[in-house]
C-alpha cells in the first residue's frame, strides 16, 4: 500500500515550485489563485525571495503547503492508500486525501501562520533538537518543570525537539547532557511550537477550524496528536486544532501506518526530510519523491 506523506516548516527553498508553475498549465491556475486569496503575490516569494524571506512564518507556511498540494494534484495516478503530514503537512495531507478544498486550506493554513506569530510575541520561547537519548529520558527531565518544557516533535528514534521557556529549554539542556544527550541543539526558530505556549494560536485557530468544510477523506489520515487514522471529518477537526499545542508524533505515525499495511513511503512536496526520519523509524521501507518526471 502507498502512503503519501507531507512535509512540514522547514523545507522551503528559494526557487520552489517554479519549475511547476512553468511546465503546468494547472500549476500556474492554483497558484495565481493563491495569490489573489492571499492578496499578496506568494509566487514571487517562493520563486525569487532569499531564504531568509521565506523563514518567515506567514510565508513559509503557505508556501509549502502551496507546494505540496501542487505535487499533489499534479500525480499520475495519484491514488493514496493512507496519508500523513507533519505539522502544518497535515493540512496537506487532508487536502491529498480529498477532505478539504485546496481554497479553504490555504487560509486555514495562512491563519494559522499569523496566529503561531502573534503567540510567539505574546512570550519569548523556543526549541531545541535532542539527539541521542530514549523519549522516555527526555519525558522525564522535561516533566520536573511542568508545562514550561515539553516533548514537542517526536521525529525518529534518537531524534525529538522540545519546546518551551527560554530559560526552560536551557535548563533542561544542560540536565540533558548530563543525562547522556550526544547533542541539544538550539532551533533559529521565533517560538515554542507544539507546547502550551502556543495556546493563544489554537483558539483563535479552532474558530477557522469549526467554521470551514471538512469532508470525510477517501483513505485514513494518520494525524499527528494521537498517531492514530481517521476518516472522520469531526474527529479529524478536533485533532487539526489540537495539533497546535500538542506534539508531532510522527515516529509513532510511521510506525502505526506500517502496521496499517503500508509498504510504501512517498513525499510530496518540497525537499526529502520525511523520507529520512521514515527510512530511520523503518529501515525496511522504500521511500521516494514524486519528481517531475512522476507529473
Amino acid at each position: 500500500m502507498k502512503a503519501y506523506i507531507f512535509p512540514g516548516q522547514g523545507s522551503q527553498f528559494p526557487g520552489m515550485a517554479k519549475d511547476l508553475y512553468e511546465q503546468f498549465d494547472l500549476a500556474r491556475s492554483i497558484v495565481d489563485e493563491a495569490d489573489s486569496i492571499l492578496g499578496f503575490s506568494l509566487a514571487k516569494v517562493m520563486f525569487e525571495g532569499t531564504d531568509g524571506e521565506l523563514k518567515q512564518t506567514r510565508v513559509t507556511q503557505p508556501a509549502i503547503f502551496l507546494h505540496s498540494v501542487l505535487v499533489a494534484k499534479l500525480g499520475k495516478d495519484f491514488n493514496p492508500g493512507m496519508v500523513a503530514g507533519h505539522s502544518l503537512g497535515e493540512f496537506s495531507a487532508l487536502v491529498a486525501a480529498g477532505g478539504l478544498a485546496w481554497q479553504d486550506g490555504l487560509q486555514l493554513v495562512y491563519k494559522r501562520a499569523l496566529a503561531m506569530q502573534k503567540a510567539c510575541e505574546i512570550q519569548p520561547s523556543t526549541m531545541a533538537a535532542v539527539l541521542g537519548l530514549p523519549d522516555s529520558t527526555i519525558e522525564e527531565i522535561c516533566a520536573a518543570y511542568g508545562s514550561s518544557v515539553v516533548a514537542a516533535n517526536y521525529n525518529c528514534p534518537g531524534q525529538v525537539v522540545i519546546s518551551g521557556s527560554v530559560e526552560g529549554i536551557e535548563a533542561v539542556g544542560i540536565q540533558l547532557k548530563e543525562a547522556g544527550a550526544k547533542r541539544v541543539l538550539p532551533l533559529p526558530v521565533g517560538g515554542a511550537f507544539h507546547s502550551p505556549f502556543m495556546e493563544p494560536a489554537r483558539i483563535e485557530l479552532a474558530a477557522a477550524i469549526e467554521a470551514t468544510a471538512i469532508a470525510n477523506p477517501v483513505c485514513p489520515i494518520f494525524q499527528n496528536v494521537n498517531a492514530q487514522s481517521s476518516q472522520d471529518s469531526g474527529q479529524i477537526k478536533a485533532n487539526l486544532i489540537a495539533q497546535l499545542t500538542g506534539a508531532v508524533r510522527w515516529t509513532q505515525s510511521i510506525e502505526a501506518m506500517v502496521s496499517g499495511g503500508a509498504s510504501e513511503f512517498i513525499e510530496c512536496g518540497p525537499g526529502k526530510v520525511l523520507q529520512g526520519l521514515v527510512r530511520k523509524i523503518h529501515a525496511e521501507a522504500v521511500v521516494s519523491s514524486m519528481e517531475l518526471a512522476d507529473l
